[in-house]
């Protein structure tokens, strides 16, 4: 069994293809930072778009802020983030937020 933890900043959305999204962020804006994750619970994952990723180890932490990056970054990450959202045909999507996503395989 394998445990990790991510710490992203983005939205979930509803399971879509791993081709659809690389096809989507091949199309994106080149200023655009937005990728994507599939994480979860064993064979039960979940799919996100996301901005700011990163795995924390088992046994560590990190610390969450508010507003962990300046205003004018989380802005522009918010209209990237419903910009790609939009692409895929999702219309109401939550909103951008800091994430803890735990994956179990």
């Amino acid at each position: 069994m394998l445990h990790k933890t991510y710490f992203a900043y983005g939205i979930r959305i509803p399971d879509t293809d791993t081709g659809q999204l690389e096809n989507l962020l091949a199309q994106q804006d080149p200023d655009s930072v937005v990728g994507f994750l599939h994480a979860g619970d064993y064979d039960r994952n979940m799919t996100f778009l996301v901005t700011e990723c990163r795995e924390v180890k088992v046994g560590a932490y990190e610390t969450v802020t508010p507003q962990p990056v300046a205003g004018e970054q989380c802005a522009a990450w918010n209209r990237q983030l419903l910009s790609a959202a939009a692409a895929l045909g999702i219309t109401d999507p939550s909103a951008p937020s800091w994430l803890v996503v735990p994956d179990l395989s």
